[in-house]
């Protein structure tokens, strides 16, 4: 019978594709092929080929979805790494007009030596239970350049103890970069972070307007000169355009020149009404101009139709993954100056998404609770894209109604430009071209 993890491009003549969602065989079919594969007809080579592929198999589409069940607990459960988030502190530089961490900011202070020890005693907590291997540090906020004494001194201890138990430690950070001079560079390096995410909204007169520093300062000018002091030290770079209408039809230009010259990879996210308060000056038109979801997904893949693409590039967006995020993972903590530990690092700052307090009794400790389980859901667990997907995220969906995973809308289109990657091919002597051959377990990490 037909896999339930198959999406088919039938729409336009002469293009016939299948690509399995769980294990990332990807096909072309010639016409009759096709018709055979419509009417569930298929036999011979063209039978054999596509059961070794995925796109016919054995199991019932109940066991499929079990299998995807189980691959979720698995990961889910893991404990070869512990990761955090830590918030050292809430306050803010900047007054971003569309920032969904406003109300957060009410509370003050930086994270002190009592939560800081409290988390040192969690982490053998967790060591003692599952003697992970590896410790993997997010620096959060707020803004965590505003705590670096804080960021520094649990930094010490998480490295030192990292080392003498034999454990990996890495961290990444996000931040504005607004304060970040040399010397401010060189105290995150001694942290092991080795990897900044910044935030760049469009060229500099765009940028300044969206991401206002609280001091007057040219916020888009101190970005780049501190992605240059991050580079220097080696840390790698990334950054997040937050998208609308405004700005989008800069993102090419902007991602090929922060590339070019900074080497920073510029991602985009939609810009989303997260505080329910577009239209209030100064987030309002002309300056914001919101899409729709489906207008937001439609553009983003109009932009990177723009682009040459290799198929390596579209195989790895098209992996099958085992959870979306951190937050579906038992051994991610987000922990906040006052100790408060919560699931998500959208939700952080709301006291009714904590989890538990560092300092409540263990007996109560919330230790497996997630943010979600999309093989569980009853509207996930249908979809052919749960493999690559796996919910997307609920903090979106929650806060902006943000729907399913862009794919939703625009996967097959994704997967015409898939296909065009590789130029002309044969078709095989059973009406099917092999474009991608599955993902081998161990390049998934599930061997």
């Amino acid at each position: 019978m037909k896999s339930r993890y198959v999406v088919e491009v039938s729409d336009q003549p002469g293009c016939y594709l299948l690509y399995n969602t769980a294990n990332g065989a990807f096909v072309e079919l010639e016409e009759e092929a096709f018709g055979l594969w419509s009417q569930d007809t298929c036999s011979g080579e063209l039978e054999s080929t596509l059961t070794q592929l995925g796109f016919l198999t054995d199991l019932s589409p109940d066991e499929e979805l079990d299998r995807q069940r189980r691959l979720f607990d698995a990961e889910r459960s893991d404990t070869k790494r512990l990761a955090f988030s830590f918030i050292p502190t809430y306050v803010c530089n900047f007054r971003c007009p569309y920032c969904y961490e406003q109300g957060h900011n009410g509370i003050k202070g930086k994270m002190d030596d009592r939560v800081m020890d409290a988390i040192m005693s969690f982490v053998q907590f967790k060591y003692e239970q599952d003697a992970f291997e590896r410790l993997e540090v997010q620096w959060y906020g707020g803004d965590p350049s505003l705590a670096l004494d804080e960021v520094a001194a649990l930094s010490e201890k998480l490295i030192t103890w990292a080392d003498e138990h034999g454990v990996g430690y890495d961290a990444m950070m996000l931040t504005n970069a607004n304060v970040i001079g040399e010397a401010e560079a060189q105290l995150i390096a001694d942290c092991r972070v080795s990897s900044v995410f910044l935030t760049i909204d469009g060229p500099e007169e765009i940028h300044n307007k969206r991401r206002v520093a609280a001091n007057g300062s040219n916020s888009y000018e101190r970005t780049i000169e501190a992605a240059r002091l991050f580079a220097s030290h080696g840390i790698s770079l990334m950054a997040n355009m937050n998208t609308d209408k405004v700005n989008i039809v800069h993102y090419n230009d902007l991602r090929e020149k922060l590339f070019a010259e900074e080497g920073i990879m510029l991602t985009t996210g939609k810009l989303n009404d997260y505080g329910h308060f577009f239209g209030e000056a100064p987030f309002c038109k002309p300056e914001f101009d919101l899409f729709t979801h489906e207008d937001y997904f439609r553009a983003q893949f109009d932009e990177f139709a723009k682009r040459e693409h290799q198929p390596s590039e579209l195989r790895e967006m098209w992996r099958p993954i085992r959870r979306f995020c951190n937050g579906q993972s038992n051994n991610y903590f987000n922990i906040d100056l006052l100790g408060d530990v919560y699931a998500c690092d959208g939700w952080v700052g709301d006291k009714s998404y904590v989890k538990f307090n560092l300092f409540d009794d263990e007996s109560t400790w919330k230790l497996h609770e997630i943010t979600f389980d999309a093989t569980r859901n009853a509207k996930c667990q249908e979809c052919e894209l749960l493999p690559v997907c796996q919910g997307n995220c609920i903090w979106e969906r929650t806060c902006c109604g943000m729907p399913c995973h862009p794919f939703k809308t625009m996967g097959k289109d994704y997967l015409r430009i898939y296909r065009q990657c590789f130029g002309d091919v044969e078709l095989g002597e059973d009406g099917v071209t092999v474009l991608a051959e599955p993902f081998a377990p161990e390049e998934l990490g599930w061997a």
